[in-house]
């Protein structure tokens, strides 16, 4: 009989399902799940269990919850996929590959406990230390014996390549057998292996020691010792040469964020164990001998053939490789750390309202503006406080502060998500990643989705709040368009909104088949309402 590797139920159901080691659950963002074990777990998975958001009630229960975490993960075997239940199936994917397209490969979530599906992008970028760490992570500690980096080496180990070297050990003069004309040149060239004979020596009258008469008076000599050629086989290999420095390389990468106080601490002590495991690789003895890799131009026959060597070669490959957003549900799962899903909307929107004002601006002659992203061992990501410029006057910022100390505000800091900004007019754009998908009361309700009264709020105060803050709209991934002007005017289309002064909201989903485009149509209308040159 089949053992489950747990039963499951979301909190407000009674009926438990069961899940089987290698099965693929679908799962919802934002739910908590009852997780019950047939037997406890041990300390080593709890802690893993725990790093996916496991919050253990029993030795053998607990509840699960992924809040606004999307992606793929595993629990005790099993594959969990969660899903977004506002933007859709595909949603999450095209949101990441959308942010990716914009902004130059931006990579995300280092604190995440899901990950997403990977792959290897063409453009010749280098890797992430992070995500290397990540990939390390995959291949030592969660693959299946037999397919682990560790087991791809011990097949080497137990028949590692090997060659005839050539040398010319100096030995002494009994033990010569088999000089060459090398090892007579030397001993005519070579003084200080040579000895001085008495008149008596019974050496003396030798053929050799008479052809090594000289000095005054002359006196015969006689090598003590003398080179010879020889061969002896060496682990000294290009194949061997390549294992060794890919062991170093994966422990560089380990023992530069094996301390980082900003990854999770399951991660932390997964590269504790990581360092052990490759460090003992290191030390196997018939790696001693074995000398530094300067150049590597391409695989031996040996290296893309033989046995562990082409396995190895494939996850240094990997390992080099730069990692790209994901561009389908089916690619192969490199770990990647998931992102809050919320977090990741919110660069969206930003990159989002960034293209829409570029877009204008070059409509109206003002040339090209790119966006610069920082890259640090972590990935890449976008900076509280970015701000780009695109002309003088003209402004997107990510996350600005404004505050009374700086009489950008009259009350406590605030900090919208996005701000565009020209001639020292504010606009605000903030990402909501929330929605209400029951019916409302008023006329302002459509029937899919609308946003939160409470999120409309919240724009009232960056309106009032913000010294020259015209006008305040959430951007949500949802259906409606609304923008309610100061005067009293309720705008449902953003071509029919007269003046911007007011609060609205913009849907954006990255599933649909214009992802932006209220939010395009809103930007462009705003951009002609300013009247630019």
């Amino acid at each position: 009989m089949i053992v489950p590797a747990f039963t499951y139920h979301a909190r407000r159901d009674a009926v438990a399902k069961e899940a089987f080691a290698g099965d693929t659950l679908a799962l919802a963002e934002n739910i908590e799940y009852v997780i019950e074990f047939s037997a406890p777990p041990s300390s080593v998975e709890l802690g893993r269990m725990v790093e996916v958001g496991y919050d253990p009630i029993t030795s053998s229960t607990g509840v699960l919850c992924f809040r606004n975490f999307v992606g793929t993960t595993r629990l005790a075997g099993v594959a969990l996929r969660v899903v977004s239940s506002k933007l859709g199936e595909h949603g999450v994917s095209l949101l990441l590959e959308q942010v990716s397209e914009l902004s130059a490969s931006l990579v995300f979530g280092w604190r995440a406990p899901t990950g997403h599906a990977v792959v290897v992008s063409e453009e010749h970028k280098s890797p992430v230390p992070y995500h290397q760490l990540q990939f390390l992570r995959d291949v030592i500690l969660r693959r299946q014996p037999g397919q682990r980096l560790q087991d791809y080496f011990d097949i080497v180990e137990r028949n590692p390549t090997r060659r005839f070297l050539l040398e010319r050990p100096i030995v002494g003069i009994e033990r010569a057998r088999n000089l060459d004309a090398r090892s007579v040149r030397e001993i005519f060239t070579r003084p200080d292996r040579l000895v001085a004979l008495s008149a008596g020596s019974p050496l003396a009258d030798n053929p050799l020691a008479t052809a090594l008469q000289f000095g005054v008076p002359a006196v015969r000599h006689f090598p003590t010792r003398v080179s010879q050629p020889a061969r002896r086989l060496s682990y000294d290999t290009p194949e061997n040469r390549f294992i060794k420095h890919f062991a170093a390389e994966c422990l560089a990468v380990v023992y530069r964020l094996l301390d980082n106080r900003q990854i999770h601490p399951q991660m932390r002590a997964d590269c504790r164990e990581m360092a052990t495991i490759l460090e003992s690789i290191s030390r196997s003895l018939f790696l001693v001998e074995v000398g530094v890799l300067t150049s590597f131009a391409g695989p031996t026959q040996a290296l893309a053939k033989g046995d562990g060597y082409k396995d190895l070669l494939d996850l240094w490959l990997a390992f080099g490789a730069h990692q790209s957003l994901p561009s389908s549900e089916t690619d192969v799962q490199r770990l990647l750390q998931g992102r809050d899903i919320a977090l990741l909307y919110e660069y969206w929107v930003f990159l989002k309202v960034l293209q829409a004002v570029s877009v204008g601006l070059d409509a109206a002659g003002t040339g090209k503006h790119a966006v610069v992203v920082q890259r640090g061992d972590l990935g890449e990501s976008l900076d509280r406080g970015l701000k780009v410029s695109l002309s003088p006057t003209v402004s997107v910022s990510f996350n600005p502060s404004f505050m009374r100390s700086g009489k950008t505000a009259y009350s406590t800091p605030l900090r919208p998500d996005v701000v565009f900004s020209i001639n020292n007019s504010h606009f605000a754009f903030d990402a909501k990643y929330r929605l209400q998908w029951l019916d409302l009361a008023d006329d302002t309700a459509e029937d899919e989705a609308t946003f939160l009264r409470a999120d409309l709020y919240k724009m009232h105060t960056y309106r009032d709040a913000i010294a020259n803050m015209q006008a305040a709209f959430i951007v949500y991934p949802g259906t409606e368009f609304v923008f309610f002007e100061r005067a009293g005017s309720c705008r449902r289309e953003p071509a029919l909104i007269e003046v911007f002064d007011g609060v609205g909201a913009i849907p954006a989903r990255p599933d649909s088949l214009n992802p932006s485009a209220s939010l395009s149509a809103l930007v462009s209308r705003l951009l002609n309402s300013l009247q630019l040159p």
